[in-house]
């Protein structure tokens, strides 16, 4: 009779997810959550719709290549929407590099 396997070799993680992965997974959420928004906005009159439709796009531009590519089109198209969107990138981008700056120096403090 095969010895039984003990508790510390029988315990078997599942694989994780790659950090690529969740994040397409997780904007593919928040563009079908956002598009629902923006339906929901058309049937009611109160509630803006191309805001959400917007946001949808942007983050389904994030998942898929044709959407991404429709997108840039767009941008080139309409330099001033470009400038804006750039803007906004760029205010994101700063904060991500400010947080991270902070955790550095925080975990050298430690």
């Amino acid at each position: 009779m095969p010895a039984l396997p003990s508790t510390e070799t029988a315990h078997h993680e599942a694989p994780r997810k790659s950090r690529a992965r969740r994040n397409k997974t997780r904007n593919l959420v928040l563009a079908i959550f956002f598009f629902i928004l923006g339906i929901i906005g058309v049937l009611i009159p109160v509630m803006p719709q191309v805001i959400f439709f917007v946001m949808g796009l942007l983050f389904l531009s994030l998942v898929s290549p044709t959407v991404r590519r429709a997108v840039r089109r767009f941008l080139h198209r309409h330099p001033k929407m470009a400038h804006a969107y750039k803007r906004w990138r760029h205010k994101g981008r700063k904060k991500r590099l400010e947080l991270i700056r902070r955790r550095k120096a925080l975990a050298d403090r430690l």
